[in-house]
């Protein structure tokens, strides 16, 4: 709604210049260049038209619902019965690009550029799926999205603490090493390990101590930050039982009620000058 404000404030000076009848706006699907699946709305409004009509690409127009109430527009218009809508299911165009406009009375005032995905159907039926976004909408929250056959979508369901990452894990650690000094050290590696987390949310610091089945043991230390709601794992310095030293950030961070997944890019400064692609984590009770 914010943007729509700012967009009408932006629009005052030109009122008196051209009128409020040939003043609207076609406002979802947003700009810029906006991807879309599933049913919604392609919605805005206009000040003073007896009909408005969507075209998508260059099939025939469809008749949208006009009139519905727009106070936000109140200011632009002298009323507000501004709001226009038509339920649309992207797929029935076909997954790629499309061009949607809007015409108020056989005037175009409008218009975007859509990219369908396509999810396999023109419309899904008999599927069941909850997904959990964590740290949105802010830090520590986590939002819990459920799919619904209606909007061919996922809508929000329930607003959640988010997973806590301390603690202990158990799984394994995962390495891609390559450029190694030593040529033998080139290639896949894999161990069990168990991890034992902990996060000091005074100074954002991550540690992790790995105890490796070998009985080796390596402690990763770094800065917990976030980038938007994106974790990053940043600064951080790897030092092992056995001598190996390096230097290492995060690639992507998932943590879930039972799940610990970290893909770290790491760089060992030692003796042994490997380029490591690691993934560590594991579950827990």
């Amino acid at each position: 709604m914010q943007k729509t404000t700012t967009f009408l404030g932006a629009l005052l000076p030109l009122i008196a210049a051209t009128g409020a009848a040939a003043i609207g706006l076609l406002e979802t699907p947003p700009e810029p260049a906006a991807t879309a699946s599933g049913a919604a709305l392609v919605a805005g409004w206009h000040c003073n038209a007896s009909r408005i009509e969507i075209q998508f690409d260059e099939r025939p127009r469809l008749l949208a619902a006009y009139g519905t109430d727009r106070p936000d527009t109140e200011g632009v218009c002298g009323k507000r019965n501004n709001g226009f809508g038509l339920l649309v299911n992207w797929a029935d165009l076909g997954a790629g690009r499309h061009t949607v406009r809007a015409f108020a009375d056989g005037v175009e005032f409008g218009n975007r550029e859509v990219t369908v995905v396509d999810l396999g159907g023109i419309f899904l039926t008999g599927k069941a799926a909850n997904v959990t976004v964590n740290d949105f909408p802010s830090e520590g929250r986590a939002l819990v999205l459920e799919w619904r056959e209606g909007v061919q979508g996922f809508v929000a369901k329930e607003l959640r603490s988010a997973p806590e990452i301390s603690g202990i894990w158990n799984g394994a650690n995962l390495e891609k090493r390559r450029n190694c000094a030593a040529p033998q050290n080139n290639g896949d590696r894999g161990t069990y390990a168990q991890w034992s987390v902990t996060y000091d949310t005074v100074g954002d610091s991550l540690k992790i101590v790995e105890t490796g089945i070998t009985g080796l043991s390596c402690t990763y230390f770094g800065l917990l930050r976030f980038a938007g709601n994106r974790q990053e794992w940043v600064d951080g310095e790897y030092t092992c039982t056995d001598g190996k030293t390096g230097a290492f950030h995060s690639t992507d961070i998932l943590v879930a009620g039972t799940a610990l997944s970290i893909r770290l890019a790491i760089k060992l400064t030692g003796s042994e000058s490997c380029d490591i692609d690691a993934i560590i984590g594991g579950s827990r009770f």
